[in-house]
């Protein structure tokens, strides 16, 4: 099972490694965006001599919370992808606040078993857990919503291979989409690939979509940001079904990273940075 991990980071670039370290394994590789309004080479000197399979993409976008930049860094990868991954099967979008609560022997016999599956959240605009219910951040809903019908969700997806293709060409065939959601669009990062697909009348995709992105997430009411997991959350990922977590962060989050680590992930002899 050849996997790509599509990392999105901004920070820590020791907690990146950790990343890249418990999930590096055979036909696995790693294409990494850095944030443009930071410097990357924090990032590259942990892991570039390391490993041959960490690859760090050089169209580089300022990708700030809510911004477009953080839809135009993951098309980026995409891209990165289908030109210098082309036997991969399976893509996952992961943030570098992101770690996986299954081993990577788990991981790969799962996606092997959807192996044509697309994993990510969605749900109808108006959607009534968004302030009022979402409508404000789509500009001209109602005339927008006559053409096509708007769905959000969390930005964190896992596609196969073929959905790169199929994205591309929908974009091709549609730049007023592309317009609408770079230039009017709030938050784009939560709409963008979840409208995109659901409306691309492809039976490949709408066959093959699944309402979750195999993430553990907690939110924090009213809902505008995911909680930071320390070990008061050890009960939960232990039961999860979910792949991966987050919001994981270094110093909050050490010592569940290490409980995953030992307990979860049977990794006790881990080199922590």
């Amino acid at each position: 099972m050849n996997i790509v991990y599509l990392i999105l980071v901004h920070k820590d670039p020791a907690q990146l490694f950790r990343l890249i370290e418990v999930l590096n394994d055979k036909q696995v590789a790693f294409v990494i965006h850095v944030d443009k309004q930071v410097s990357i080479n924090q990032f590259k000197v942990y892991n570039e001599k390391t490993y041959q399979n960490v690859h760090f993409i050089s169209n580089r976008c300022v990708s700030s919370w809510g911004s477009f930049g953080l839809v135009q860094a993951t098309l980026n990868g995409l891209k990165f992808i289908e030109h210098n991954h082309k036997t991969t099967q399976r893509i996952i979008l992961l943030s570098g606040q992101d770690y996986p609560i299954k081993s990577n022997v788990y991981i790969k016999a799962y996606l092997k078993s959807h192996i044509n599956t697309i994993f990510i959240e969605h749900f109808k605009i108006p959607y009534k857990k968004w302030h009022r219910n979402g409508l404000p951040r789509f500009p001209a809903f109602e005339e927008i919503n006559q053409v096509m019908n708007i769905y959000g969700g969390s930005q964190w997806l896992s596609l196969p291979m073929y959905a790169i293709k199929i994205i591309f060409d929908f974009l091709k065939l549609n730049p007023d989409f592309l317009t609408y959601f770079k230039n009017y669009v709030r938050i784009p990062d939560e709409s963008f690939f979840q409208t995109l697909l659901l409306n691309c009348d492809n039976p490949k995709i709408t066959d093959n979509i699944i309402n979750h992105n195999l993430h553990l997430i907690k939110w924090n009411k009213p809902y505008l940001n995911p909680r930071v997991l320390t070990t008061e959350s050890k009960n939960i990922v232990n039961k999860s079904k979910s792949l991966f977590t987050r919001k994981i962060d270094p110093i909050t989050s050490s010592e569940l990273i290490c409980y995953i680590d030992e307990k979860i992930l049977g990794r006790e002899n881990f080199n922590t940075i």
